[in-house]
This record gives structure tokens, sequence and C-alpha cells, in this order.
């Protein structure tokens, strides 16, 4: 079915007004990954400044969503925000999340502080492993955390600026 839902609501903030999209992302429906990435692409170019390093962005929202319907058989909730100068994107899905401490390239996801810290798979050849390591990079925060009914939810605050 693809994406089930998108609400848009504008609400007051400090530096004018906030912007947040919320879709839902069906399971199994990989066609639906690349026309949420547009969506949320199209959003963030819309209230970006025009000198914004859009690829960064793409690339992290791309490898967010592509985590979600990778490691969950069920549905995924994206969030867009854009309440102050940088979005915060968080993606939420009923997967296994990170208790295993590791990711599909076989490197320590989470430390013995419950702290995230992506790496590199140990086996540079493997297919798997950079996602979160990727979005580490390019986004100015990554926070993971457990939700109370199951899953897990990622939010990234995105390296770009609302245009004034």
């Amino acid at each position: 079915m693809g994406i089930a839902r998108q609400r848009r609501r504008s609400r007051p903030c400090v530096s004018g007004q906030g912007e947040r999209v919320e879709w839902a992302l069906e399971p199994a429906d990989t066609a639906a990954v690349r026309r949420l990435r547009h969506q949320i692409m199209q959003t963030l170019r819309r209230i970006a400044t025009p000198d914004a390093d859009l690829s960064s962005a793409e690339i992290v929202v791309g490898e967010l969503l592509t985590n979600a319907l990778a490691h969950t058989s069920g549905q995924a909730w994206i969030s867009l925000r854009w309440d102050g100068i940088h979005p915060l994107l968080s993606v939420a899905d009923l997967g296994p999340g990170f208790a295993a401490g590791k990711g599909s390239g076989g490197a320590e996801l989470i430390d013995g502080n419950r702290t995230l810290v992506p790496r590199l798979p140990q086996d540079p050849l493997a297919e798997g492993g950079r996602g979160l390591y990727l979005v580490a990079r390019l986004a100015l925060d990554v926070a993971v955390a457990a939700r109370a009914t199951g899953g897990t939810v990622v939010s990234v605050t995105l390296d770009l600026q609302r245009a004034s």
C-alpha cells in the first residue's frame, strides 16, 4: 500500500512558524521508501536555506527509512519536525532494536553505558553495517531510544538550517 498517511501541522515556535509532517510506512513496501524519501526531501528543500547540503540529508533520510523497513516486519512511523534552526527526523518501528549490541556488519552499536557507538563493520567487504555509521557522521546528533511498547525510535538532527 505504501505511505499510509501524511499529516502536516504548522504551529508557532521561537523562530517563527514550526513545521511537523508525519507519515506511516507499511511493511515490506520497498517502493514506498523511495517515494517517502522524495516527499521528505521536498519538505526539507522548501524550508532550508538555498545553499543547504541536501545530499547529506538525503543519505541520512534514506538510511533511516531503509533500516526501518529492513529490521521490522511491522509498520514504521516517521516524523519530521522543524521548530527551530535545525530539523529533527524521527523514525520509530517495532523491530528488535539494538539490545543484541551488534549491527548487521558485526560491529558493536551499543556500549556498556547504553551509548550508541556506530562503527564500520570489521569485514571491509561486508555488504551491510555502514548505515548508522554514515548517519552518525552526516547528522548533527543521533539519539536511539527503546519504545515502551517495543521497538526503537531513532532521531537525528539534520545538518540543515531554516531559510529566513
